[in-house]
């Protein structure tokens, strides 16, 4: 199971995950028709109210007090992997007591309606369940996450004296010639498909033919019209009148002026 904390937006995720309301809307419906725990010789409007209720407050109330249960400071001392369990337990002993509540409001009492005692039993095995579910999804959405960056690609191409600190890059016939700090390289490869893995990267394409990253930049230069970017390596490339409005909003120019 994954060490992170569950975030506000991860809870949301779930108890509105297109799958979570599948499964709660399913078994609301089979436990409507089956009618178990005594219920089945109530009204049928009845038992969808009654199992559309619990089962939904089921779905919310876990993972909210899951949720609280990562976020507690005060339980800081508990290991991440036995906090899930605890919050379902303490759900089930909440839960276990709403369902009286309502089993006496919509079927009142009788004979063959469980106790509270009897009703934790039924909730804690399935709130456990579902914490192990949540912790599943958080895993999945960690390993998810984990996924390589698309400029990974663009850098294993790269000779390992390179390093990752890009300066910028220029289109050389049917080559992209990429200069970081440490040095310069050829690749075989089309320009645009080199901006597109260094899509996640900082930097300004300021030619049909040249790319910039942003801390390749030491200065700017304007000859006869013409604006120039200065690399910090001393390269000079000329930025086209396309590419200028983009660089003048985003304070690209007014920095070096």
């Amino acid at each position: 199971m994954t060490g992170m904390h569950l975030t506000l937006r991860e809870l949301q995720g779930m108890v509105f995950d297109k799958r979570a309301l599948a499964i709660s809307a399913t078994a609301a419906f089979t436990c409507t028709i089956a009618g178990p725990f005594g219920t089945v010789d109530a009204p049928l409007v009845s038992r969808a109210i009654y199992w559309t209720i619990s089962i939904f407050t089921a779905l919310v109330g876990c993972t909210a007090i899951i949720a609280s249960m990562h976020t507690t400071d005060r339980l800081n001392f508990l290991p991440l992997w036995i906090k899930s369990p605890i919050g379902a337990l303490v759900f089930a002993a909440a839960y276990a007591g709403l369902l009286v509540v309502l089993t006496q409001i919509f079927f009142g009492e009788r004979p063959s309606t469980p106790g509270y005692a009897e009703l934790f039993g039924y909730a804690a095995p399935i709130a456990v369940a579902i914490a192990v579910i949540i912790d599943l999804f958080r895993s999945d959405n960690a390993r998810n996450e984990a996924q390589p960056a698309p400029s990974d690609r663009f850098f294993k191409r790269l000779k390992p004296g390179l390093g990752h600190d890009l300066v910028c890059l220029s289109m050389q016939d049917h080559y992209v010639e990429v200069k970081t700090k440490l040095g310069a390289q050829l690749i075989l490869m089309r320009f645009s498909d080199a901006l597109e893995e260094l899509a996640d990267q900082s930097g300004w394409r300021i030619h049909r033919s040249h790319w910039v990253a942003e801390r390749g930049m030491a200065g700017l230069k304007r000859e006869s019209g013409k604006t120039i970017i200065v690399t910090t390596d001393g390269t000079e490339l000329p930025v086209s009148r396309t590419y200028l409005p983009a660089l003048r909003e985003a304070g690209i120019l007014k920095r070096f002026d």
